[in-house]
Parts: structure tokens; C-alpha cells; sequence
């Protein structure tokens, strides 16, 4: 029972600790700043780099091919994104005014992800066209 127990905490205390870890990479990689060319044709576009453009660059990401070595993954984020706009609902409708604020700013953490992500696939893509024109 006791072996069980143990194997139990372990486990939780494993996930917590990726989900942590993930997190923390997460926001590291979102803290890289979006280039000129990713700010100007975001102007086309209504508050694209807030949360609630997180839907118009994931198309925007998805839309733009994987040519280089860039294999950022998009699922995590969104589902991280997902999952914080149904705590953000909740703690609307429970009245948790900073719960909710935390929520904004996670969501806003994850659209600059995809932002930052986004950009680094197109500089992978742009390196990628040069070398085959050098050819």
C-alpha cells in the first residue's frame, strides 16, 4: 500500500514538473522579440498579437510551409491556450477578477508563441530559398 502511495505522489509529482518545465519554455520562447516584417503584415490585421489573434496566427502559422529545420510544434500551445480560455470563462462567471487577469496574460503569452514561432519558421524558410539559390 505504501509502495503504491509512493509510486502515486511520484507520478503527480513528474507531471508537475513537465507541465512546469513546458510552461517555462514556453514563455521563454515567447519573450523573443517578433521582427519588423512579422509587425508590418500583422498591421493588416486587427489586434493580431493580443490574445484574441491567437486563432488568426495559428491559420497564418499553419498556412506557411515547413521548409528548414524549424519543427516548433503548435498542438501544446494550443491546447494550453484552449484550456486557459475555459478557466478564463470560469473565473469570469465566479467573479475572480485576478484568476481571470492571469488568464489574459497566459493567453496573450501563447499568441506571442505562435507569433515568435511563426517568424522563426519564415526565417528558416527565407535561409532555406537563399541556399537553394545559390545553387
Amino acid at each position: 500500500m505504501l509502495a503504491a502511495l509512493i509510486l502515486v505522489i511520484s507520478g503527480a509529482m513528474l507531471a508537475q514538473f513537465v507541465v512546469f518545465f513546458w510552461r517555462a519554455n514556453m514563455v521563454n520562447i515567447a519573450a523573443q522579440p517578433v521582427s519588423d516584417r512579422l509587425r508590418a503584415a500583422e498591421a493588416s490585421f486587427t489586434n493580431a498579437l493580443s490574445q484574441n489573434g491567437f486563432s488568426t496566427l495559428t491559420a497564418m502559422s499553419e498556412m506557411c510551409p515547413r521548409m528548414g529545420s524549424s519543427d516548433i510544434k503548435l498542438w501544446p500551445v494550443r491546447s494550453y491556450h484552449r484550456a486557459m480560455r475555459s478557466l478564463a470563462w470560469l473565473c469570469e462567471a465566479a467573479g475572480l477578477t485576478q484568476a481571470s487577469a492571469w488568464t489574459q496574460r497566459e493567453m496573450a503569452a501563447c499568441t506571442q508563441y505562435v507569433a515568435v514561432s511563426m517568424d522563426l519558421r519564415l526565417e528558416s524558410n527565407r535561409a532555406m530559398v537563399a541556399e537553394l539559390r545559390s545553387y
